[in-house]
């Protein structure tokens, strides 16, 4: 430990002092001139303090609660949990969506392709590192981690106060970013568990000794349907076996098979999170590796089966449709797809970094799964290709009106696999299985992320964790199953556009809070100490600069496509709209709160409160550096 931490003190002593010209003086070792200055303990350690870009408060200071951090909160049983826990994103529903099929005919790889890496680059692995160097560094969920801000973290609030507080506006008006996070993703939770329930029911009906897709010997059938040879597209098993279309059905109807799946996709994920989270972070492990290993297969036979050669990943290459304006389109739709390596909801990669050993190498973590994104997309998109291409041959999708953003996946990929000559039944039921199980991936980590936040912010409430998650749980699976009706399951995609948006804003958020107003110096000193070696001036320029640029054009595309697919429901936008104006608000009362003169108050609001590692020797070696001495918080005889 004191090896790694000498080095990491060094290397952190250098950082502070890239911005300072040496005085006169002897060389040292480094090439650095020496003086008195530089050669006194504590005067050397004030010197590193006031070159920071704000000073680190206390609870002493700002008189709030202290942060006591969770001790048996667990972590990872190896790092590369981490890794596949993240990279089982990449196999979601989006992946296999038209939106990079059409991209790429509008597009081409040319243009399609470029675009998504470098917004991998540029946008979404920046944000990727910063999201796990909060959660690793701060070893907190989504609220507690904005310790480095408190500004934009929301008050704490201790828990035999919360009645009084929810009696009252007091409570609106004390909760920031930190909440409104908290909020946003309870939200995304009350509809996700769809995504996972219909590629569930298709994997199952996969099992049957005809695929219902393919035949006319079901209930829901209509006198003119039509089988493989004579495809008729008005008979679509997504709409009859997903939505309630039966006579006499109104907008209120429910679709039982998804109120039977969501039940058990619920009762699974309950089942999770009641574990550790090294038992968590091993079947997010098993489940990665089965998804890499279907998909692999599926791809393969896919290729072969359809002929899939080199001339046509050539023709692929150029826009099939050739428009400006739909190249631009397609360039928008490539960063929006980046932003798919973050996750649904927001904070999620905070949390999963936060159960990372301190000096778990986040910078090569986040690196690999970037990769294995950007390759997995890539294959989904030439598996989408292929299928729409299957489709159009046969049935022509231009004529099937789309009705949900889930429809083009399962209604061309399930007539695609179930024209395969050879082991239909086993193709259609790897593949749906591979999306169920990345979708339920999901939803674990998204509850994680719900869950962790709430624990590390309220330390009263970790003697109920037990009662808590199961009484969350049994509450978001009673609202999914609104989303079991005809009426609730239409608004699922603009539902999950405006998810997106938010968390595209809090991204750019992020960015401003950590590299600018925290202090590039001091970011890069935090991130330097952490991982034991060098950060590049270079890395903080793209993540300062160029990330927001990316950002910016992903707002304008989500934007776009928010008003494309007619998201005009006030009630959505009024629930989107209503996590800003409570940032703005606890701004503002935040500053109205402090005393002194408005820089001031700003300077003080903004200054990070009790941030600093948990671990009591990282925490001596951090706080020796960085020139502070506080008290170590004492919670029964353990350190905190």
């Amino acid at each position: 430990m004191k090896g790694i931490c000498g080095d990491a003190k060094q290397q952190l002593n250098n950082c502070m002092l890239l911005g300072d010209a040496p005085p006169n003086g002897a060389a040292t070792g480094n090439g650095v001139a020496a003086s008195p200055a530089y050669r006194g303990g504590r005067t050397f350690r004030s010197r590193q303090v006031h070159s920071l870009a704000i000073r680190n408060t206390s609870s002493y200071d700002t008189m709030e609660r202290p942060f006591r951090p969770d001790n048996l909160r667990g972590r990872w049983s190896k790092s590369a949990d981490f890794y596949f826990a993240t990279t089982s994103y990449a196999f979601g529903t989006m992946a296999f969506s038209d939106v990079s099929v059409w991209a790429l005919m509008f597009g081409g790889w040319k243009y399609y392709l470029i675009a998504y890496v470098l917004a991998v680059c540029f946008y979404s692995l920046p944000i990727f590192l910063i999201q796990t160097f909060l959660g690793q560094f701060s070893t907190s969920g989504a609220i507690s981690a904005f310790r480095v801000s408190p500004i934009f973290k929301g008050q704490s609030v201790p828990t035999h106060t919360l009645t009084a507080y929810l009696s009252n506006l007091h409570f609106i008006c004390s909760t920031g970013i930190g909440y409104s996070i908290l909020l946003l993703n309870l939200g995304t939770l009350s509809y996700y568990s769809v995504n996972a329930a219909v590629p569930l029911i298709y994997a199952v009906n996969s099992l049957h000794d005809v695929l219902p897709w393919m035949s006319c010997n079901n209930t829901w059938n209509s006198p003119n349907c039509s089988t493989h040879s004579s495809y008729d597209e008005e008979e679509l098993c997504f709409s009859s076996m997903i939505g309630s279309i039966k006579e006499g059905s109104s907008e209120w109807t429910l679709s039982w098979s998804m109120v039977l799946a969501i039940v058990g996709i619920w009762l699974v994920v309950l089942s999770l999170l009641l574990s550790r989270v090294s038992i968590i972070g091993k079947v997010m492990r098993c489940a990665c590796v089965l998804m890499f290993s279907f998909f692999l297969a599926v791809f393969v036979y896919l290729v072969i089966h359809e002929q899939f050669g080199w001339q046509t990943m050539l023709d692929y290459m150029h826009p099939t449709i050739h428009s400006w304006s739909g190249i631009r389109a397609s360039l928008g739709t490539a960063i929006l797809q980046a932003s798919l390596v973050l996750g649904p909801g927001w904070g999620s990669v905070i949390t999963l970094g936060s159960y990372n050993g301190f000096r778990s190498d986040a910078a090569r973590l986040s690196i690999w799964a970037s990769i294995s994104h950007v390759v997995i997309t890539v294959m989904a998109t030439v598996c989408g290709h292929v299928a729409n291409d299957h489709f159009e041959l046969h049935v022509a999708m231009w004529h099937v009106e789309k009705k949900h953003n889930m429809q083009f996946l399962y209604v061309s990929f399930a007539y695609l696999f179930g024209s395969f000559t050879t082991l239909p039944k086993l193709w259609s039921f790897l593949f749906f299985t591979i999306v169920f199980l990345a979708e339920m991936c999901a939803l674990v980590i998204l509850m994680m992320s719900v869950l962790t936040a709430i624990f590390d912010e309220f330390e009263q409430l970790r003697q109920l964790k037990r009662r808590i998650t199961i009484l969350l749980s049994l509450c978001l699976m009673a609202s999914s199953i609104y989303f079991c009706t005809q009426l609730g399951f239409s608004q699922v995609s603009a539902l999950s556009y405006m998810a997106l948006f938010t968390q595209v804003v809090f991204s750019a958020l992020l960015v401003l809070m950590t590299t600018w107003i925290y202090g590039r110096v001091r970011f890069q000193c935090d991130l330097q100490f952490m991982l034991g070696k060098t950060i590049s001036s270079a890395e903080i320029f793209v993540i300062r600069i160029v990330a927001p640029c990316f950002i910016a054009l992903a707002l304008y595309q989500i934007s776009y496509m928010l008003y494309v697919n007619g998201a005009g429901d006030a009630l959505i936008w009024t629930s989107q709209g209503l996590s800003y104006l409570i940032v703005v608000a606890y701004m503002f009362y935040k500053l109205a709160q402090t005393n002194g003169p408005w820089r001031q108050r700003l300077r003080q609001c903004f200054a990070p409160h009790d941030w600093h590692p948990v671990n009591p020797d990282n925490r001596v070696f951090y706080e020796e550096i960085m020139g502070t001495s506080e008290m170590l918080v004492i919670d029964n005889g353990n350190a905190a």
